[in-house]
């Protein structure tokens, strides 16, 4: 692969990625939304986040899911979810799944 080529294929994908990052503001930038879409979109990175962790804690369905008490990381989202919902702070959050998780290493 040719030095003009890698060029090339660097500019394409970032193209590729900036593009529909800055599309949406370009056109919706000085419009008020619906307030139903505006609603809808308050729960997206809640769905985003959910899905991003799932496997983690769950494992996959092709490898099978992981719901027993040796599963570090559903010990820790359990113990993690009254803390979040309590306190609706991201760094209490963080910080206890951290230190459960490590609790669990040691003792699991």
């Amino acid at each position: 692969m040719s030095y003009d080529e890698i060029l090339l294929c660097i500019f394409g994908l970032f193209l590729v990625s900036y593009i529909p990052r800055v599309l949406p503001f370009a056109l919706l930038g000085n419009r008020q939304l619906p307030r139903f879409f505006h609603l809808w979109l308050q729960y997206v990175p809640t769905a985003v986040f959910g899905a991003l962790i799932f496997t983690s804690i769950f494992g996959s369905g092709a490898e099978g899911f992981r719901f027993s008490w040796e599963n570090k990381e559903l010990v820790a989202s359990i113990v993690v979810l009254p803390v979040a919902a309590a306190t609706k702070s991201l760094p209490y959050s963080i910080i206890t799944g951290l230190v459960t998780y490590w609790a669990a290493q040691q003792v699991l």
